[in-house]
C-alpha cells in the first residue's frame, strides 16, 4: 500500500495515457500487501448445511453483538461486521445437494471437472447406485459392534482441494482437519490427504472414519477419548424447547408438514427423544441444537489435541454443521425450529470463535475464518400453496413411468426405465442400456440422440416438471442460449449424468421430505460467504459472486496454488487494500 499520501496524490495526478491506471496502482499496492502479509496460523472453514443468506438478515436482531458487553466475541455480526460478508454469492450450478455444495467450495471446481454430480447417481456398466464417498479401497475405522458403516473416501472427487494444495505446498508440514455429523460433508471438505477426517455414527453416537485417513488403522487418541465420554449419551431423554422469546416466533410459520417427523420427534415444540441408546435416538440427537455444540466441542478437543494453529506453517480445520440441513429438512425454512435453532448456532458460533482468540497465538488476528454453506432450501410446498404460491412435489415414479409410456410408445421394447435398470436420481434419469442399444439395432430408432429427446419431452410435460434436457443436447453443445440451460450444462459430466436431465419448477423438489433443495433457484443457490482475519478487508459487497470463488481466495491468503481444477475467480473487494 503507497501508504504517502503526498505520493499517492502525485501518482494519480499523473494519470495521462501511458502513465499508471487507478486499477494499476490499486492492483500494485495489493501486490505489495500480499508479499508483506503475514501468513494465517489456522483456517477455518465453518460450513452450515443447508443455511440460507437471508438468514443472516432475517434473524439479525436475534444474534449477539460482534463485541459483547464482557469484551469477547459475537458469532453472526462478529464476521458480518469485522470480515467481508458478500450479499449476493449464488451456487451456479445443478444439481444441489450436500457433496456438490462442499466440493465446489473447496476446490473451487464445477461437477464436469470434479466429478461430484450429485450426493448419488446410477452407474450404468454395473448397475449400482453410487454413493458420493462410498470408496471400498478402504475399511471403516472406529465404528461399535452394531454399526452397519460402509467405508467411505475420496475416490469419486477428481481434483485437488485447498487442503490438498496445503498439504504438498508445506510438503506435509500443515496439518488439516475436518469433521461433520455427515460423511460426504467432512470427507469433500478435506480432500484427498487430511490429516485427520471424522463423521458421526448414528448406529452407536461415536464420531468414525476410514483407513484413507485413519492409516494405522486407528483413530487419533483424542478421537477415541471423546468416544469414550459418550457425549451424546447425555442428550437421551432430552427435549427442546424454545429459547427465543415468544415475540421472535411471530415471524415464523408453523409447517403444515405432509407427515409426521420422524421417530415421533413431534411436529411442534417441544420436541423430545427417547432414552434408549440406539440409532433411532443417537438420529434423533442429530437434529437437536445440542449436536452443534457437540461438533463444536470436537473441534475445540482437534485444536488442542492437534495443535492448529501453533507453529508458523498454516493448518486448516474443517467443519460442518449438518444439524441445520436435518431440521430444515424437517421442518422448513420458514418455521420456529429454523429460527430457533440458527439462533442458538450463533451462540455456539460464537463460544468457538472466542475459543479461537484465546488458544491460538495472536488471538483471531491470526486465524483465517471463512463461513459459508453448501446450499438453501426451497419451503415447505404446502405452507407455499396456502399463501397462493405455485409449489409441489414430482414423485420418480411418476418420471419413470412416464418415460416408459413414451418410450414403449415410440420404440416398443424396454424396460426402458425403472429401479435396478435405469431409475430417476434427481436431477438425472437413466435410461436402460439394453433397450437404448435394441432399439437402435432394430432400427426403431434411428440415433441415441432420438430416444433421449422422446423420453425429455414426455417427462417435460409432468405438472412441476420446469424444462428436460438430454445427455446429446449437452454433450455437443445444442443447448438453448438461457440461464436454465447453462445452470445444467454447468452440473453436468460426460461419463456420469443422466441421459435426461431435469429442472423443476420453483417451489417444486422431487423428494418427499417437508423441504427440499436441488434446483439452480435462489432459494436453493444463495447462501452466505463470509471471510475474517488476515489479508482480509471489512465491508460488505454486493457483487454477485458464486461460493466457487471461495478456494482461490482462500488459496491466495494461504499463499499456496489454487486447487487443479478450481473455475473460481478471487473475491476482490474483500483483497482490495
Amino acid at each position: 500500500m503507497i501508504r504517502n499520501p503526498f505520493l499517492r496524490s502525485f501518482l494519480l495526478l499523473l494519470l495521462a495515457p501511458g502513465a499508471l491506471s487507478a486499477a494499476q496502482v490499486g492492483e500494485e499496492s495489493l501486490a505489495q500487501r500480499l508479499l508483506d502479509a503475514k501468513r494465517p496460523r489456522l483456517a477455518v472453514v465453518i460450513s452450515i448445511d443447508q443455511f440460507r443468506a437471508d438468514y443472516l438478515i432475517r434473524f439479525a436482531d436475534l444474534f449477539l453483538p460482534a463485541r459483547q458487553t464482557d469484551g469477547k466475541v459475537g458469532g453472526f455480526r462478529y464476521l458480518m461486521q469485522e470480515g467481508s460478508w458478500f450479499l449476493d454469492a449464488r451456487y451456479s450450478a445443478q444439481p444441489l445437494f450436500t457433496c456438490v455444495g462442499h466440493a465446489t467450495f473447496s476446490t473451487g471446481a464445477l461437477p464436469p471437472k470434479s466429478g461430484i454430480i450429485a450426493n448419488r447417481w446410477w452407474d450404468r456398466d454395473r448397475r449400482v447406485d453410487v454413493y458420493c464417498v462410498d470408496d471400498d479401497r478402504y475399511r471403516v475405522v472406529g465404528a461399535g459392534a452394531g454399526s452397519a458403516a460402509r467405508p467411505m473416501g475420496p475416490r469419486q472427487l477428481r481434483v485437488t482441494t485447498v487442503a490438498d494444495e496445503l498439504k504438498l505446498a508445506t510438503n506435509g508440514a500443515a496439518k488439516v482437519v475436518t469433521l461433520a455429523l455427515k460423511d460426504r460433508a467432512a470427507i469433500m471438505m478435506g480432500g484427498h490427504t487430511q490429516d485427520v477426517s471424522i463423521w458421526f455414527d448414528e448406529a452407536d453416537g461415536r464420531w468414525i472414519s476410514s483407513t484413507a485417513y485413519a492409516r494405522n488403522g486407528e483413530l487419533p487418541q483424542w478421537v477415541e477419548a471423546l468416544n469414550r465420554e459418550t457425549i451424546p449419551d447425555r442428550f437421551l431423554g432430552a427435549t427442546w424447547n424454545v429459547s427465543v422469546p415468544p415475540a421472535a416466533l411471530t415471524r415464523t410459520i408453523v409447517p403444515r408438514l405432509p407427515h409426521a417427523p420422524e421417530f415421533g420427534f413431534g411436529a411442534v415444540f417441544p420436541h423430545s427423544i427417547g432414552r434408549e441408546k440406539n440409532s433411532v435416538n443417537y438420529r434423533l440427537f442429530t437434529l437437536l441444537p445440542e449436536a452443534n455444540a457437540f461438533v463444536f466441542e470436537t473441534a475445540r478437543r482437534a485444536v488442542r489435541a492437534e495443535g492448529l494453529g501453533q507453529h508458523d506453517v498454516p493448518d486448516l480445520l474443517g467443519i460442518n454443521l449438518s444439524t441445520n440441513d436435518y431440521v430444515g429438512h424437517t421442518f422448513g425454512p420458514f418455521s420456529p425450529e429454523v429460527l430457533d435453532l440458527t439462533v442458538q448456532t450463533d451462540r455456539y458460533l460464537a463460544e468457538f470463535l472466542q475459543f479461537l482468540d484465546e488458544s491460538v497465538p495472536g488471538g483471531l488476528k491470526s486465524v483465517l475464518i471463512v463461513l459459508t454453506s453448501d446450499h438453501g432450501v426451497t419451503g415447505v410446498p404446502e405452507d407455499l400453496l396456502a399463501r397462493g404460491i405455485p409449489a409441489g412435489r414430482v414423485a420418480a415414479g411418476d418420471v419413470e413411468r412416464t418415460a416408459q409410456k413414451a418410450l414403449e410408445s415410440a420404440f416398443g421394447g424396454g424396460p426402458w426405465t425403472g429401479k435396478g435398470i435405469g431409475p430417476f436420481m434427481d436431477p438425472h434419469l437413466y435410461l436402460n442400456p439394453a433397450a437404448v442399444e435394441q432399439a437402435l439395432a432394430s432400427g426403431k430408432a434411428k440415433s441415441r440422440a432420438q430416444i433421449e429427446d422422446v423420453a425429455a419431452q414426455a417427462v417435460a410435460a409432468l405438472p412441476g416438471v420446469h424444462e428436460a434436457f438430454t445427455h446429446s443436447q449437452v454433450e455437443r453443445g445444442q443447448l438453448p442460449d438461457t440461464e436454465v440451460a447453462r445452470w445444467v450444462a454447468r452440473g453436468f459430466h460426460q461419463q456420469l449424468s443422466g441421459d435426461v436431465l431435469i429442472v423443476m419448477e420453483p417451489g417444486y423438489f422431487a423428494n418427499q421430505a417437508a423441504a427440499s433443495h436441488g434446483s439452480a433457484f435462489s432459494s436453493d443457490t444463495q447462501v452466505p460467504v463470509l471471510l475474517a482475519g488476515p489479508g482480509v478487508r471489512r465491508g460488505a459487497w454486493t457483487k454477485r459472486v458464486t461460493p466457487a470463488d471461495i478456494a482461490p481466495t482462500l488459496s491466495l491468503l494461504l499463499g499456496i496454488p489454487v486447487p487443479n481444477g478450481n473455475d473460481g475467480v478471487l473475491l476482490t473487494p474483500a483483497l482490495e487494500p
